[in-house]
């Protein structure tokens, strides 16, 4: 069964420490390392690129459009959508799609939310990133987190009640009543393998494709050793001890996935020409 790979294109610094900070070259080494094990293993995906890194480095853009991924947006700020109005929400999307189809010249029709931060609160945002040419989402976490998710979220991908847009949520395994999250960034870091494979042999035994998801930055070990300021306080040196946690272990575990099971692109996932 073929399963999407996907990869959000941002620098964690600014997206999940820092909104105020600037975009960090560091984005295109790390970008570089995820194509280089892809095109070893012959193997595309989709990225979801923050407009903010597009802009600052398109190249980065440019190469991930020419060894054959699929690229869609990540939105421009990585704000929470459940902290913008709808019009500032679109102004973002609009943003983002501009800068990336006016580098590759090419149609951008898929979309990840910052944070997953498409929640039950937020569920306007779907009507809007149809209204702005999106075809497909993959935002919704159905799990119940304290930041985000829907708990009680439909799991496979399906179009959205009297709309187009197909969503594409992330990929639970379904245990005692419950969903578990098990597709990817700190869940795929922190899970061993084998019970990361165990549950998506699972999901594709349902007859649902999975949908994996990582960051670039996710394969960089050397990043978070030095300390984020010149005085960390407690809780500066766990948010980066958690931020590194086992990422010198993601490269291995990547290639091991990319061998076990088929990956592509969301779009031919879902049967979408472009």
């Amino acid at each position: 069964m073929k399963n999407a790979l996907t990869f959000d294109v941002e620098d964690w610094l600014q997206s999940t420490y820092v909104k105020s900070a600037k975009v960090r070259d560091i984005v295109i080494r790390q970008t570089s390392k995820v194509l280089d094990i892809l095109n070893n293993a012959r193997t595309f995906a989709t990225f979801f690129v923050q407009g903010l890194i597009a802009e600052a480095f398109p190249q980065v853009v440019k190469d991930i459009d020419n060894l054959g991924h699929e690229i869609g947006t990540h939105g421009y700020s990585h704000e929470f959508i459940f902290k913008q109005t709808p019009q500032a929400f679109r102004d973002d999307l609009k943003k983002s799609i501009k800068i990336l189809e006016d580098i590759t010249g090419k149609k951008v029709i898929g979309y990840r939310a910052p944070d997953f931060s498409i929640i039950k609160d937020s569920l306007w945002a779907l009507d809007i990133l149809e209204q702005e040419g999106i075809l497909y989402d993959s935002s919704i976490f159905p799990i119940k987190n304290r930041r985000y998710g829907i708990p009680d979220f439909e799991r496979i991908p399906h179009k959205m009640k009297n709309s187009g847009l197909i969503e594409f949520p992330l990929s639970t395994l379904r245990i005692m009543g419950k969903n578990l999250p098990v597709s990817g960034g700190g869940y795929f870091r922190l899970l061993p393998y084998k019970m990361i494979k165990f549950a998506l042999k699972k999901i594709n035994a349902e007859g649902i494709p999975a949908i994996v998801y990582m960051h670039p930055y996710e394969f960089d070990s050397e990043d978070l050793k030095k300390p984020l300021k010149a005085i960390e306080n407690f809780d500066d040196r766990l948010f980066r001890f958690m931020q590194n946690l086992n990422r010198d272990k993601s490269e291995d575990k990547l290639n091991h996935l990319i061998r076990d099971f088929e990956f592509c692109p969301v779009r031919e996932v879902l049967g979408i020409d472009r």
